[in-house]
């Protein structure tokens, strides 16, 4: 599972990407509603062929915290 970023400097869209999710994490969110609900948790990183070429970079690390997960991650813009 993946979510799209872009960042932004002075109005200029400078880089264009996605931010992944460990496939434990992912399996944990797809076992909770509403997610339960859904019919296949597709793809896995290894399937998500944005991951193979080097999206492993852009993998959030996460904490499991009460209302949910918490996750942070450094990007670095050379403009």
């Amino acid at each position: 599972m993946h979510i799209h970023v872009k960042v932004h400097v002075r109005g200029n869209v400078v880089h264009t990407g996605q931010l992944f999710f460990a496939d434990a994490t992912t399996d944990a969110v797809f076992r909770k509603a509403p997610y339960s609900k859904r019919p296949n948790r597709d793809p896995r990183n290894s399937g998500d062929s944005i991951f193979v070429n080097g999206g492993k970079r852009s993998l959030l690390k996460v904490k499991k915290t009460k209302a949910g997960y918490r996750g942070a991650i450094v990007m670095g813009v050379t403009r």
